[in-house]
């Protein structure tokens, strides 16, 4: 299984040549290299780094994503008129050749995709940079959305779930205490907890309930 290709198109209600220069942060780059606005970077810094493939002035950007997560992945910007009357512009945001591990996890990167996709669109449309992502703790396995909530996917060796004695097919029931829902409250507690701070968390296999404590994984 392929990893999905994202795509993501919003108007902005800014003329096309102010729009094109918020495509790019102005930040110091390598010659030939920018930031984009809005995609993440375990180097702490707003934005992602990418290599500049092709660039047609006012009409499209096309980029290769030089640091990680995803490296390597294509960033794909088409801006243009929505209409004929050439107001509002026309965002177009893809990202494709993404990890293959990704295919597994279609609920996690479509949920981090429209983040993403939401911190790109709040510097296009009002020049606020969204703090960096905070990476940190790990849950230590995959997840899938289900009507109950997050089902366990792979589990890593060594990982905070793998610590709990927690296996795939497990739907996850509070983490920290917290009724987690979906992969956004996940994240949500991730990013408030110290990474290799003990957490406590429940579980659900076939119908029993299970507990445990543990110290949190650290990503990166």
């Amino acid at each position: 299984m392929a990893a999905p290709v994202l795509r993501e198109s919003f108007n902005v209600e800014l003329p096309l040549a102010r729009v094109w220069e918020r495509l790019r942060l102005p930040l110091p780059a390598e010659p030939g290299q920018c930031r984009i606005p809005g995609f993440p970077s375990f180097d702490g810094q707003g934005g992602c780094v990418a290599a500049v493939v092709a660039s047609e002035s006012q009409g499209a950007l096309r980029l290769r994503k030089l640091d990680a997560p995803c490296a390597d992945s294509k960033i794909t910007i088409e801006i243009g008129p929505a209409n004929a009357a050439g107001w509002p512009t026309r965002v177009t945001v893809a990202q494709s050749d993404l990890p293959p591990p990704m295919a597994a996890m279609p609920d996690m990167v479509l949920a981090h995709w429209r983040q993403i996709v939401a911190d790109f669109r709040l510097y296009v449309e009002r020049g606020v940079v969204a703090p960096p992502t905070v990476w940190g703790a790990s849950l230590g396995a995959g997840t899938d959305q289900t009507p109950l909530g997050l089902v366990l996917g792979a589990v890593e060796s060594g990982g905070f779930a793998e610590r709990c004695g927690m296996a795939s097919g497990d739907l996850l029931l509070t983490l920290r205490g917290v009724r987690i829902h979906d992969i956004g409250q996940l994240w949500a507690v991730l990013a408030l907890s110290p990474p290799a701070e003990e957490a406590a968390v429940t579980w659900v296999r076939d119908d029993r309930a299970l507990a445990a404590t543990a110290p949190f994984t650290v990503v990166g």
